[in-house]
């Protein structure tokens, strides 16, 4: 095993010549299988209770070394209760291992706040923010505390019509920007039948990069999006930007996959009632998430009373 010297720049180790990070999702089957039952029987918020915390695999361009992501998100000593309650914008952690060295100690880790839901980007607890840290351990401690090495928080407005993230070196009113990441979409964000681009630029505009959340290739990867959480996405920078640089894009590239994609394309299938429903995508406006959905009534029909009783349509 590795002497504690050797996490300590482990992070500039990897990241320092890399220009391209490949991220995939870990298929939570157990989630899948809970949620499909739940939607089978007409109790989809059933679903809920069989949410895991998300892990991740991490790969660089050469394909050779990878970092290990895995997220903790408790809430009174239980796991998923957290994300139970509050999924997607629960309180988490997000720990960076290296698993060719362990699992147990790592080199990098990532705090989110709960946060208001999905509500405009006013106020401070409506706001999407994000501290990442070098090694492990409790950003709680003055010892850690030392050991940011960025801040990432909604601006004011979130974008405005086009999601966007500020990136700091540090928190603070007194803190200037020194990267941007915005998408480039309008009020339309996520679906699964195309790719979703989010351009990262310095503070003059100058494009530095890109983080891709990549539409899934063939019928299985379709399957794939529609039954699970798992998404695959690829973050393109500079190889000189500086490796910590690049650790608070990666930590980025997580708060967005948390912000828009954790409920892309939801398909539910009710058996019972003989009744699907299908997200298209999210509209998007100052911070604003309101699902667009497809629903299809297989019966056709239904009670009169019923006004979303019908052949098909869109739910908003």
């Amino acid at each position: 095993m590795a002497e504690v010297a050797d996490y300590d720049s482990a992070l500039e180790g990897v990241l320092e010549d890399t220009s391209r990070l490949i991220i995939k999702q870990e298929v939570e089957i157990m989630e899948a299988a809970v949620q499909a039952a739940a939607n089978a029987i007409n109790m989809s918020a059933l679903g809920a209770f069989g949410e895991t915390a998300n892990k991740y695999d991490v790969f660089t361009n050469d394909g050779g070394k990878k970092f290990r992501v895995i997220e903790t998100s408790e809430y009174c000593g239980c796991n998923c209760t957290n994300r139970v309650c509050c999924r997607p914008n629960h309180a988490l952690k997000l720990h960076v291992y290296l698993p060719e060295i362990d699992t147990e100690h790592g080199v990098m880790h990532m705090d989110r706040p709960c946060k208001c839901g999905q509500c405009c980007a006013c106020a401070k607890c409506c706001r999407q923010e994000m501290s990442v840290y070098e090694g492990e351990g409790h950003p709680e401690s003055e010892e850690d505390q030392s050991k940011l090495i960025g801040y990432i928080q909604q601006p004011v407005g979130g974008g405005i019509f086009s999601p966007k993230l500020d990136i700091m070196s540090r928190e603070g009113e007194g803190s200037d920007p020194i990267a941007s990441i915005q998408a480039e979409a309008v009020c339309c964000i996520a679906g699964i039948c195309c790719d979703h681009t989010f351009t990262i630029r310095d503070p003059s505009g100058k494009k530095l990069g890109k983080i891709v959340k990549e539409k899934p290739d063939g019928l299985a990867n379709i399957a794939k999006e529609l039954a699970t959480d798992a998404d695959n996405f690829t973050m393109h920078v500079p190889p000189t930007m500086n490796p910590k640089e690049k650790g608070v894009m990666l930590a980025a590239l997580h708060l967005i996959d948390y912000m828009f994609f954790e409920n892309e394309g939801d398909f539910a299938c009710d058996v019972v009632n003989a009744k699907c429903k299908f997200k298209c995508c999210d509209m998007y406006c100052c911070g604003c998430v309101v699902p667009c959905s497809c629903n299809c009534d297989c019966c056709g029909g239904g009670d009169d009373d019923d006004d979303n009783a019908s052949g098909g349509g869109n739910s908003y």
